[in-house]
């Protein structure tokens, strides 16, 4: 089975989401759904492989985003 290649985000980028994250700044948001709506992947034209981000939250989201990115 051929998987698609990761998309990148860079590592300095990440840490920054995720000390807004640990800040609270994104309150009532799931994780995957903060982390969607901050990198803005609502203009992706392929919508297909973030399937599943949005909705999830904690360890789950986490788990996602590492499938999906390449943190560089």
């Amino acid at each position: 089975m051929n998987n698609p290649p990761k998309l990148e985000i860079e590592h300095a980028a990440y840490d920054d989401f995720l000390r807004l994250w640990d800040q609270g700044k994104f309150e009532k948001q799931r994780l995957g759904q903060a982390f969607y709506n901050h990198f803005r992947l609502h203009r992706l034209a392929d919508q297909a492989c973030l399937r599943g981000l949005y909705e999830a939250d904690g360890g789950k989201a986490l788990v996602v985003i590492a499938g999906l990115f390449q943190i560089r």
